[in-house]
């Protein structure tokens, strides 16, 4: 008898399992989705505004997916990081005329302070 309980919750947990991954699979996280509220929420953006960031922040996954392919594997990390950098400066340009100079430093800001809390909290490690 006792076997067969071993065997039937064998067979619940490796289902329950099954089911659970299946459940993450199916609910994507939309990423570009989520920064967009989180900037309109902090920033205080106009619908408008928060369209316009969110077309923004979809273009520039574009082109740094695009960027990404265009490595070739033996490429210089140091090229990459410079590409990247140009790519962020230009990107700024571009939010920064889209929801104006008050809410850009306000942005500044909080970029500034979730920087020292991760340096803060890499200090602890």
């Amino acid at each position: 008898m006792k076997k067969y309980l071993i065997i039937v919750l064998s067979v619940f947990l490796v289902f329950s399992g099954t089911i659970t991954a299946q459940d993450q699979v199916n609910k994507p996280v939309n990423v570009i989705e989520k920064r967009a509220d989180k900037m309109a929420k902090e920033l205080g953006l106009t619908d408008v505004e928060k369209a316009n960031v969110k077309s923004l922040l979809e273009k520039q996954s574009v082109e740094v997916k695009k960027m990404k392919a265009e490595l070739s594997p033996g490429e210089n990390d140091n090229d990459f990081k410079v590409k990247m950098k140009e790519l962020h400066k230009k990107q700024d340009e571009e939010l920064k005329n889209l929801i104006g100079n008050e809410k850009y430093a306000k942005l500044k800001e909080n970029r500034a302070a979730e920087k020292a809390k991760m340096e803060a909290a890499k200090a602890r490690m």
